[in-house]
């Protein structure tokens, strides 16, 4: 596969992965395209983990393997941080203007700090609405008011 995208990322993701299973890799670089070959048996979750990469952009060449690999459908999900503006979620934590706080979507915890300069308590229903560094910057969400009461 081809992979584009951000040298320091691009070998975190592969070191922790490779840590956590059992996976061999080669990387060759050709100017500011990475060439990835990986000898894997978990290739939809490396994918998975490198789609997070923000700007990542992968092109896959060619699967080898057993047949049954080649009969192997990979669920392809959209990780990029960006699909998660407009989700909406608990905080975990309190989300403080200034030290942040934690929320869970999609099964990750997410570092997220609050839109206004106000704290948002915990348990609180909060929305994304936007990505800043690695934070997703949040607001809590009003429930709606019952008419007439």
């Amino acid at each position: 596969m081809t992979v584009e995208t951000d040298e320091f990322k691009l070998y975190q993701v592969l070191e922790k992965f490779s840590q956590q299973y059992e996976t061999s890799y080669t990387v060759v670089r050709n100017n500011h395209i990475f060439v990835l070959k990986v000898k894997t048996d978990n290739f939809s979750e490396l994918i998975r983990r490198l789609g997070i990469i923000k700007d990542c952009k992968i092109q896959i060449q060619e699967i080898v393997g057993s047949p049954s690999v080649k009969k192997a459908k990979i669920d392809w999900t959209p990780t990029n941080v960006d699909a998660l503006i407009g989700k909406e979620t608990f905080a975990q934590t309190e989300i403080k203007p200034i030290e942040g706080g934690l929320i869970k979507l999609i099964g990750e915890q997410w570092f997220s700090r609050p839109l206004y300069d106000k704290t948002i308590l915990q348990g609180s229903r909060v929305k994304v609405v936007k990505v800043e560094g690695v934070s997703l910057i949040v607001e809590e969400v009003e429930e709606e008011k019952m008419n007439g009461v």
